[in-house]
């Protein structure tokens, strides 16, 4: 379990940290130094860090909180903290501990099972809607490629084509986009067989993983907010 250390004025102002709770946040040093805790507490948890800064006692045993932090990415992580308050040199301590739900989120079985998830949804608003009302044959396109990579298989046109319900040539100018954007690979002259870029396996493991670990619209929106 990551460890990790914080002193912040009685305020609740960082001002200085180690490199434990720069992998917390996942934030460069400079980037802490001078933030309020506010800019950096899951929206649903500020009232309790205010209640805890307001009651803490000088030089008391240290008070334990359990609260979640928001990432630069909009990812949330619970951490465990030990507050200690040294009212005479204005200081507040804090020993941080936490299991990284986002990197076990990320394991490539999860992000697979995501990608199941994700399939999944995509066939039941085909079977529940209908093909006519369903558009998104990039997603379709996309899952169908990582599904096949995860699992060792060759993404071919015609299993593409097959499983989202295209013609084949609608699948062949649907992948040739995707290959202009960076998002597909093709391993053949013929563009017959297919893979996720680089780049393309990047972005949809990244959904991937705030499938498995949704955020609220609240606290995403702090991530982008100025403090």
């Amino acid at each position: 379990m990551p460890v990790a250390h914080c002193v912040s004025s009685t305020a609740g102002i960082i001002l200085d940290v180690d490199q434990g709770f720069c992998q917390l946040l996942q934030r460069a040093r400079h980037e802490l130094i001078g933030l309020s805790y506010k800019a950096i507490t899951a929206t649903a948890d500020l009232q309790k860090s205010t209640d805890m800064l307001q009651g803490l006692v000088d030089k008391a045993a240290p008070t334990h909180l359990r609260k979640r932090y928001l990432r630069p990415n909009g990812i949330m992580v619970e951490a465990d903290l030990l507050v200690s308050k040294f009212n005479n040199e204005g200081r507040l301590i804090s020993t941080l501990s936490w299991t990284d739900e986002e990197q076990r989120a990320a394991s490539p079985s999860r992000l697979w099972n995501a990608a199941l998830q994700v399939k999944h949804l995509y066939d039941l608003r085909i079977e529940e809607l209908g093909r006519d009302l369903f558009s998104d044959h990039v997603g379709l396109i996309l899952v169908h490629a990582y599904l096949a990579e995860a699992e060792g298989r060759i993404a071919s046109v015609s299993d593409i084509a097959t499983s989202i319900g295209l013609s084949r040539d609608r699948a062949i100018r649907w992948l040739k986009l995707l290959v202009e954007r960076g998002l597909i690979s093709v391993l053949d002259d013929s563009v017959e067989s297919v893979q996720l870029s680089h780049d393309g396996a990047v972005k949809l493991e990244r959904l991937f993983s705030a499938t498995l670990q949704p955020v609220t619209l609240d606290d995403r929106m702090a991530t982008l907010t100025p403090r």
